[in-house]
């Protein structure tokens, strides 16, 4: 049996404060984690270690589609702890330390005899099934946390601008590695650190596992009847992650004539820039009829920004212009469906009575890792051709993201009358 915590008039803020500095940091620690293998996993594996692109492109859809069908799974067998807050976080602190031994795997140099292509598979598979344990226990907190629907808007804001903030210190860093001169190894020492944060910040969070203070608590139960309007949530994070993704991806082989270009450097840190812009801009906007108003400006800025990186990569100061507004556009679209997800499970869970944090994210976080690996398997698909500024292939990815962006609007017309964004 779980517990649904609602608000007291009495309710402590000053807890609240250091709980969601504990949440933030550990949320941060994770991102970091989860987008230095998103962002620059293809690179390192087809530069460094010298995969082909079809490889690259296999490595990413397996990895992917495998951790994608762990989510759900761990949700199942975790359903026992849904509700509780103190076995959540325990599990998410053994999950992490689990993940930062598996992260350090990953990047260490192949071991020899051993082909490359299948250590690193191995090596991956081994992350993506600590990470899931890891994620979707930290994800359940979004709705676990929160005392109210204003203070799950504030998590949410928090996670999304924190999850932009991991990726911009990821896309600081590549300047690092994306570099034809780049020394193999430096992968290593960087996750290292990385390693130490998600260790540490897990043991800062699991300090605040208590029930919020002055909470009036009610019993409830876990349950995998997934909350009213989730299913259209899920299509549309799946419509929108595919597409964005893929061409997210490409940034990274974006390089001009010099041994030193750092052109696919300085390209994905104004799309990470963007995507902690978007969250933090949707954060200070109020709309009279909802959120659907949001969603079009940010979903306008996703496509327009997409389409013009997918035509002109090497243009200069109009890439990094485009990439910008992708990243904003992104990072906005992003938030409003990790916010509707939270919303929906805290209504669900106050009318019912029954928790369904661990099914739900768990969920949203699989489709979104499904749709990832379709899109790192594309990746392979398109490589050569995107290098070799080959137009249909800039048509074609232009194309993917206009269809991502449309789909994702259709879906979330509905919520038009949606709670306001307060």
């Amino acid at each position: 049996m779980g517990v649904i915590q609602t608000p007291s008039q009495h309710s402590d803020a000053k807890g609240e404060a250091p709980r969601r500095s504990a949440y933030g940091a550990g949320h941060f620690a994770k991102s970091l984690a989860w987008t230095f293998t998103d962002l620059l996993l293809a690179y390192y594996a087809n530069v460094h270690v010298g995969l082909s692109a079809h490889q690259t492109g296999l490595l990413l859809f397996l990895s992917m589609a495998y951790g994608a069908g762990l989510d759900p799974a761990v949700a199942y067998f975790l359903r026992h702890a849904e509700g509780s807050r103190r076995r959540i976080l325990q599990i998410q602190f053994l999950a992490g330390v689990l993940t930062a031994g598996a992260l350090l795997v990953v990047f260490l140099p192949p071991v020899e005899g051993v082909g490359s292509f299948a250590y690193l598979l191995a090596a991956l598979f081994f992350l993506r099934t600590a990470y899931a344990v890891y994620d979707v226990a930290q994800n359940a907190l979004v709705s676990l946390l929160p005392a109210n629907e204003a203070d799950a808007h504030r998590y949410v804001i928090l996670r999304q601008t924190l999850s932009a903030v991991a990726r911009l210190c990821v896309a600081a860093l590549s300047f690092l590695i994306i570099s034809k001169t780049a020394p193999m190894g430096r992968e290593a020492g960087l996750v290292a650190v990385i390693a130490v944060l998600i260790v540490a910040t897990g043991g800062w969070i699991l300090a605040w596992a208590g029930p919020a203070s002055g909470g009036v608590e009610r019993r409830s139960v876990p349950g995998l009847r997934l909350p009213r309007g989730a299913g259209r949530l899920l299509l549309a994070a799946a419509i929108h992650s595919g597409p964005f993704s893929m061409a997210a991806r490409m940034v990274t082989f974006v390089q001009g004539a010099g041994a030193d270009d750092h052109t696919g450097a300085a390209l994905l840190f104004a799309l990470v820039l963007g995507t902690l812009m978007g969250p933090i801009g949707l954060g200070r906007m109020r709309f009279e009829d909802g959120e659907f108003r949001a969603a079009l400006v940010f979903t306008a800025l996703a496509v327009f920004g997409g389409v013009g990186f997918a035509v002109a990569p090497r243009s200069g100061a109009p890439a990094l212009a485009a990439c910008l507004a992708y990243g904003v556009g992104l990072g906005g679209t992003m938030t409003l469906f990790w916010r509707g997800m939270s919303v929906a499970v805290r209504e669900h869970a106050l009318r019912t009575g029954v928790r369904t944090d661990l099914a739900a994210f768990a969920l949203l976080t699989a489709v979104l890792k499904l749709a990832s690996a379709l899109s790192g398997g594309a990746v392979g698909l398109a490589l050569d051709g995107f290098r070799a500024g080959a137009p249909a292939t800039a048509l074609a990815l232009g194309a993917l993201v206009t269809v991502g962006g449309v789909g994702f609007l259709a879906l979330f017309a509905p919520r038009r009358f949606a709670p306001k964004l307060v």
